[in-house]
């Protein structure tokens, strides 16, 4: 009974801890579609000041829905997670699987909030793709200016491919 008793704490403790997580960033969904000839441009705002961080892939743009504002990108923190965001990027060679890390930084604390495989993620080397996401900031970062990694991987090597980064304001 005292052995039962205690897993059902500890099943209890897990479902708690995992409901109240204090993570500011959040991810929904994500896939990798390859940019067509002649599809017509994408009509999110561009991300200004963009970074490169690493990887031998090209970052080429980052869109982000709510982008707003001059000279940093001013997205609200509504825990609206329905947002769209897409980034275009040439990976350099050849990989059969692709992952994806999401990595933020506030107030000099760094914390990853995605780090997954994405599914049927083959892509050829020299060619253009977009990752395309929905999330956004939660309110808790609400009044703060963080920074954003966009970090794709191989997964067979779990060498970054391509690693891009921007500052925004969460209002």
């Amino acid at each position: 009974m005292k052995n039962f008793i205690f897993v059902v704490f500890l099943i209890f403790s897990v479902i708690i801890a995992s409901s109240s997580s204090t993570n500011s960033l959040g991810v929904r969904r994500i896939e990798i579609t390859q940019v067509d000839e002649g599809a017509p441009a994408s009509t999110l705002p561009i991300v200004r000041g963009t970074r490169y961080c690493g990887g031998p892939g090209q970052a080429v743009s980052w869109r982000y829905e709510t982008c707003d504002g001059e000279g940093i990108c001013q997205v609200p923190g509504d825990d609206n997670l329905q947002r769209a965001v897409e980034f275009e990027f040439i990976p350099s060679q050849d990989v059969s699987s692709l992952g994806v890390r999401f990595v933020y930084v506030n107030d000099g604390a760094t914390t990853i909030f995605h780090d997954k495989p994405i599914a049927d993620s083959s892509v050829q080397g020299g060619v253009r793709y977009i990752l395309n996401a929905m999330g956004g900031p939660r309110h808790d970062v609400k009044g703060k200016t963080i920074t954003l990694q966009i970090i794709i991987y191989r997964v067979e090597t779990g060498d970054a491919e391509v690693c891009s980064e921007a500052d925004f304001m969460i209002v």
